[in-house]
């Protein structure tokens, strides 16, 4: 859990990255990937992939988007989740 607060601390709760520095800006995309790791509880993944996936591609870091997306897939979430993932 200090992965995430770390991140939110250095990010201010914002998405956008545009106006920090390229060493903050990798530390932040850094943390948000982090976080998709530990093993905690499967809802609570599932948002934590959700998220890092939105904040890699807000950010234009495709590559990384993509896959926190297969993972999404590869895990089966409930239809709520999938109907507004396919709205995007």
């Amino acid at each position: 859990m200090s992965v995430e607060l770390t991140r939110r601390e250095l990010v201010g709760g914002t998405t956008d990255l545009s106006s920090f520095s390229d060493e903050d800006k990798k530390r932040a995309l850094e943390l948000s990937a982090y976080f998709t790791v530990p093993a905690i509880e499967p809802q609570h993944q599932t948002l934590a992939l959700f998220t890092a996936m939105n904040f890699a591609h807000k950010n234009k870091q495709l590559s990384s988007a993509l896959n926190f997306a297969n993972a999404l897939i590869e895990r089966g979430t409930n239809a709520r989740f999938k109907e507004n993932v396919s709205a995007c």
